[in-house]
């Protein structure tokens, strides 16, 4: 080996060395610092973050802040006005409303974002390596997209519970058939969108330098490109969690969600219209829960989107 292959590879070794603990450290607390920066300049995502931030802080101090079972019911107390003993009144079976819109929206959200990553975690890989790859592969894989695209989503759902109603699934396990028909509905949109961000992102001069330098098709397509095509994924998916949100709630609204008297906004609204003279509010506040959430989910990722591109920001 002579003296300039020596060089060489000892430019490459260093080239090529992982990051230290320290330095990775200080990249993610620049990363951090910067995408706050940035939120801050964007009321629209600043407004959703802070309404996010106290969303999800309720969900997670449900089981503390909340004040009564929100199941326990007692017909001594039906229809009860706001009060220091029940914030926010009762329903029609003396339940407490705060209780309930808190215990209901925990497992709403968590609900909606168990269904959204599971559409991310089925169409992102698929996209990809349908866009990376391309001919055939692409096409074979686009059509079975296009597939279940022509499939509405509301109809797989009411498959699903078809179909739980059937074997007598109940409790956790209608959660996880409304996540996963919520998924897969999600999924052929993420496919699309992954893979047409892959094929203008796998002709550019980085990932030609990975094939030169041996890279397999997979660490290229996986390790090189998905983190370049990242930012509108993130955007969608979390546009798409204020859809879904409204989704879960319309269903349940019309009897196709989780049976009472396990707490739901969607099946609270639909119970409370026929008192809607005699107390309103029981309609008022899970109404307003619900415009909230998708609101709150809405206004991010619309600053979001703003943010990550940068053909908006110059505008």
């Amino acid at each position: 080996m002579t003296e300039i292959d020596a060089r060489r590879m000892t430019y490459l070794d260093v080239a090529t060395a992982p990051p230290s603990i320290p330095q990775r450290m200080s990249r993610l607390v620049s990363a951090v610092g910067n995408a706050w920066h940035e939120l801050r300049k964007s009321r629209t995502a600043f407004i959703g973050f802070i309404m996010l931030v106290v969303l999800f802080a309720a969900c997670i101090a449900t089981p503390v802040i909340a004040t009564h079972d929100p199941v326990k019911q007692s017909y001594r107390e039906r229809l009860v006005p706001p009060s220091s003993e029940h914030y926010l009144g009762t329903d029609r079976f003396g339940r407490d409303v705060y209780s309930r819109l808190l215990w209901g929206g925990r497992r709403l959200v968590t609900i909606a974002i168990l269904a959204v990553a599971f559409g991310l975690l089925l169409g992102v890989p698929y996209g990809v390596l349908a866009g990376y790859f391309g001919g055939r592969t692409d096409t074979l894989a686009m059509r079975l997209v296009d597939g279940l695209l022509a499939f509405p989503g509301l109809l797989l759902y009411l498959l699903f519970v078809t179909l739980a109603r059937e074997w007598k699934l109940e409790g956790i396990y209608n959660d996880l058939i409304l996540v996963t028909a919520l998924g897969f509905a999600f999924m052929p949109e993420v496919a699309r969108l992954a893979r047409g961000s892959v094929l203008a992102e796998k002709q550019k001069e980085y990932v030609e330098a990975s094939r030169a330098i041996g890279d397999s098709h997979l660490s290229i397509a996986l390790r090189q490109i998905l983190p370049n095509i990242i930012s509108p994924l993130i955007v969608n998916a979390t546009v798409r969690l204020g859809y879904v949100i409204l989704i879960i709630a319309a269903l349940s609204f019309l009897g196709l969600g989780t049976p009472p008297p396990t707490p739901d906004w969607g099946s609270d609204l639909s119970a409370a219209r026929d008192y809607m003279e005699t107390a309103p509010l029981i309609a008022a506040f899970p109404g307003l829960a619900i415009c909230y959430t998708v609101l709150a989910f809405n206004l991010f990722g619309d600053g979001l989107r703003d943010i990550l591109d940068p053909r908006l920001a110059e505008r």
